[in-house]
């Protein structure tokens, strides 16, 4: 399932940001990139004892999110990922017997809905790895990374124009 567990990891390599210029964006991106990767090998060693793959967890953790069963647009959306990507993830976890296409009556879209087995799968499912990384941070120092990581994502967005609402669209105060 992706990371063997006697997969070796040089010590010697510098885990700090003594070498980061935290002026320089590129090296801020380097950072965020390489905890970003070592953070994701935790979870994946932690999600393989449950033979799921980052991304049926996540896929998961979005219906959850939906109240048990979305669109595939809408997991697409949610995850970024490409529509054929979801469609192809789907099938698999429906395979698995994680999932089920429903289709929606009187139109082409399906509804993915979380079976039993999902359900229970994700109850189970620890996140262990997920907590002790995010130990190291206090309560106020998670709020206030959230804080910049939802900016660095909305000006992302806004950059590959995910946010874009069509003009003729009635601005809400939440926007």
């Amino acid at each position: 399932m992706g990371l063997k567990k006697n997969h070796i990891i040089d010590q010697n390599l510098p885990t700090d940001n003594i070498h980061t210029n935290l002026d320089n964006s590129h090296d801020i991106w380097v950072l965020l990139d390489r905890t970003h990767f070592a953070v994701t090998r935790s979870r994946l060693l932690e999600l393989a004892q449950f033979n799921l793959t980052k991304e049926q967890a996540q896929v998961l953790y979005v219906l959850r999110y939906f109240g048990g069963s979305a669109t595939m647009t809408q997991i697409a959306s949610f995850t970024l990922r490409q529509h054929h990507s979801v469609s192809t993830l789907v099938i698999r976890m429906e395979k698995t017997g994680l999932v089920k296409k429903v289709k929606i009556p009187k139109n082409k879209v399906y509804k993915v809905v979380m079976t039993k087995k999902g359900k229970d799968i994700y109850e189970r499912v620890t996140r262990e790895s997920i907590e002790m990384v995010f130990s190291s941070l206090s309560p106020a120092d998670k709020r206030k990374l959230a804080l910049y990581l939802n900016q660095l994502q909305k000006r992302a967005y806004s950059l590959l124009g995910l946010d874009y609402k069509p003009p003729f669209l009635k601005q809400t105060t939440t926007d």
